[in-house]
């Protein structure tokens, strides 16, 4: 005797995917996620459910769709005429309960028609876009809170230090050409989260919304970085100055979407890219640049539609005071965020 083991469907999970839990039931959901495979088997599941709604941004109307359906309606000339047939069989049929057939019998009845179709356009792909951008958002802060779990896990072995890969004079986190001067991106540092075990998968430094991809697993184990920048797309605190410890302010900004001001620790907000002027209004481009999920030294993470949310309204994408950068600097204080790929 066999009976249906299969765990029924948890509709939190949808919930959380449409943002309707409130702030403590979504902290108990994501704890659960992390700690139960049956429901994180579900929640992969249902993740992949909304990227199969991925579709294009921009979703147009041909210019004069109306006239040109009604123009290609009478170019196909008179519409037939369809006859009901008076038979037995077909009063039988009709009595089965089974859907009939749609018959258009005039002009007005296929225009009404062509109608709803653009209505249906115009507002039902919108919608599926939100949903997609929607899921694409909640399952970048599921990345972010995995990610913090596991800062939390490193700080616990290594005496509340947070990851970090090692730094000195001759380092640049800006790729350089200087002699005697060593690249050390900043990613690297949040590589030991994957390097030692941490964070197992790889995919959890990959934003759905972003076009990453995933380091192979089989490369972890013999590198010492990602092997590429498109492996992580999440900016991590920069570790070039003041090394902020897991006893520092909780609402520390140490990990968030990718910074929109450097490409790779290149500075892009000089005249002809991104006035300085620009970087007040400047979120990360991983959601269209709506806004960034952000995760707190207190492993909190929350989403912010402005750069200025770090401790006491600090810039999280700059350095305080810093205008110019050569891939030396670093913050001067445990509470200045700096995230930096």
């Amino acid at each position: 005797m066999s009976g249906d083991t299969r765990r029924e469907f948890d509709p939190r999970l949808l919930d959380l995917y449409l943002g309707q839990l409130a702030a403590d039931e979504e902290l108990v959901l994501r704890s659960e996620l992390l700690t139960d495979r049956g429901l994180a088997e579900q929640d992969d599941a249902l993740r992949r459910v909304f990227a199969a709604l991925e579709a294009p941004r921009e979703v147009s109307t041909p210019s004069a769709l109306a006239e040109r359906v009604v123009a290609r309606v009478r170019a196909a000339g008179p519409v037939p005429r369809v006859v009901r047939p008076s038979d037995a069989l077909t009063a039988a049929v009709e009595r089965s309960g089974r859907p009939s057939v749609l018959r258009l019998t005039s002009l007005r009845d296929i225009i009404s028609v062509a109608a709803l179709i653009v209505l249906a356009v115009g507002v039902g792909v919108p919608g599926m876009i939100h949903l997609r951008e929607r899921g694409q958002r909640v399952g970048c802060s599921t990345n972010l809170a995995q990610l913090g779990m596991g800062v939390q896990q490193y700080a616990s072995t290594f005496n509340a230090s947070l990851p970090f890969a090692g730094w000195s004079s001759h380092s640049s986190w800006q790729p350089t050409s200087e002699p005697g001067v060593v690249t050390v991106p900043n990613r690297r540092h949040a590589f030991l989260l994957l390097s030692r075990a941490y964070v197992a998968d790889p995919r959890v430094f990959v934003c759905p919304g972003q076009r990453g991809v995933p380091m192979p697993s089989e490369a972890v184990a013999r590198s010492d970085d990602f092997l590429q920048d498109d492996n992580v797309t999440y900016s991590y605190q920069n570790m070039a100055g003041v090394r902020p410890t897991a006893n520092d302010d909780p609402a520390l900004a140490i990990m968030a979407d990718e910074n929109p001001l450097f490409d790779d620790g290149i500075p892009i907000f000089d005249a002809r890219r991104l006035p300085w002027a620009k970087v007040e209004s400047a979120n990360s481009r991983a959601h269209g640049g709506a806004g960034q999920n952000l995760l707190s030294l207190g492993g909190h993470v929350t989403w912010t539609t402005t750069p200025f949310a770090g401790v006491g309204g600090d810039n999280i994408w700059t350095l305080s005071d810093v205008t110019s950068y050569t891939g030396r600097e670093g913050p001067d204080r445990a509470t200045d965020s700096h995230l930096l790929k």
